[in-house]
């Protein structure tokens, strides 16, 4: 395999290759700093019933972080030693989940990006700020939402979310 040269990589996976390629996409996973996958592709991959075994599995793998997200109920953020349980954004009305996850984790990363920062506190941010824009996606089809947001949008959004987590 060839070296991967940027400094921060992510993976997002799926059942398909966990049951049909498993020790070639574990080799892949250990080459990432970042490792986003749901609550039961964790469970399968890492052969447990337990997301915070999953968790730390991933983390003696060598990577940075490990995102395991739990759709509505949110996700969990992985790092040396430490855990962080992010509730999903509350929702009245959801048209269509598709890609939620995906807009999660590409939200993460942009924002990791934007501010070149990937402590563990600017992971949290992070995981508040996918979480958020993953919540527009669900209120429509497709990107039908997504395509009519502003960043002030996802910025209310965002401020709301904290709003509804601190305590």
């Amino acid at each position: 395999m060839e070296e991967l040269s940027p400094k921060l990589v992510g993976i997002d996976t799926m059942n398909f290759w966990i049951e049909n390629s498993r020790k070639k996409l574990l080799e892949v996973i250990k080459r990432c700093n970042i490792l986003f996958i749901n609550d039961a592709e964790a469970r399968e991959l890492f052969e447990t019933p337990s997301l915070v075994a999953a968790g730390k599995k991933v983390i003696n793998m060598g990577l940075h972080a490990a995102v395991i997200k739990k759709g509505e109920h949110g996700s969990l953020l992985f790092t040396d030693g430490k855990i962080f349980a992010a509730p999903g954004y509350p929702l009245e009305t959801i048209v269509d989940p598709t890609g939620a996850g995906d807009t999660f984790a590409g939200g993460v990363m942009g924002f990791l990006a934007k501010t070149r920062n990937s402590s563990d506190e600017n992971l949290r941010k992070a995981i508040v700020y996918g979480s958020s824009l993953a919540s527009y996606n669900v209120e429509d089809f497709s990107l039908g939402k997504l395509m009519n947001i502003s960043i002030e949008d996802i910025e209310k959004r965002y401020g709301l979310f904290k709003e509804i987590v601190q305590f």
